[in-house]
């Protein structure tokens, strides 16, 4: 890809120094052309004599006539720089589909909570599980459990973590995880989460039964 960046630029920059020479040769072949305009018109305009007859006199509008040279006058320029042009555009557009269509990530698959249930210790809300990383997911490291504990009102009470048994898990790879909520004692219900950093790790729940906290 860096290659083609590469030559895309150097075409790009060739292409804009051929113009440049283009556009001032063209310029100095111009001025040529007003200079010998001046020279021929200062000529006629030295031999012409009253005595001369009209038909003889030099034809000095035809002096002030622009010949079709230029870019104009030349085709097979025109067509070379329409050429380049195109290919430049259509090799910016190559590598930008390209490069847009090489750095789009892959979906990850959301990890599955295979098991999950919890103990009362005390003011203690003690919940553990298992978790696991499907085959057709990505590599997943360092992956924290969050668990928020609610009363029977639906309100939040408090919240407790803990990083998976396996700091790792690769596709197909299952880990255990133990979370502790201290200090609780009107819990009703309660919900865990999964993290990496500071992102949400997606999960979707395939426990066959699934067990609320029965209120209290």
């Amino acid at each position: 890809m860096d290659m083609v960046l590469l030559t895309i630029t150097t075409l790009s920059l060739a292409a804009a120094a051929g113009f440049g020479f283009l556009s001032w040769r063209i310029g100095r072949e111009e001025r040529e052309r007003e200079q010998a305009r001046i020279a021929a018109l200062s000529d006629a305009m030295t031999h012409f004599l009253p005595e001369t007859p009209l038909r003889g006199a030099v034809a000095v509008g035809s002096v002030f006539e622009r010949t079709a040279e230029g870019l104009r006058g030349r085709p097979g320029i025109r067509v070379a720089a329409g050429v380049l042009m195109l290919a430049i555009v259509g090799g910016g557009a190559f590598v930008s589909s390209w490069t847009s269509g090489a750095e789009s990530p892959k979906p990850t698959a959301p990890l599955e909570l295979m098991s999950m249930r919890y103990q009362r210790q005390g003011t203690t809300l003690t919940v553990s599980g298992l978790v696991k990383n499907p085959s057709s997911g990505l590599a997943v490291n360092d992956v924290t459990a969050v668990v928020f504990a609610f009363n029977r009102d639906g309100a939040f009470v408090s919240s407790g973590r803990a990083p998976l048994d396996f700091s790792a898990l690769a596709p197909g790879d299952e880990s255990p995880f133990i979370v502790n909520v201290p200090n609780v004692t009107d819990v009703a219900r309660y919900r865990v989460t999964f993290r990496s950093g500071d992102a949400v790790v997606r999960h979707i729940d395939r426990r066959s039964n699934r067990v609320q906290l029965a209120r209290q």
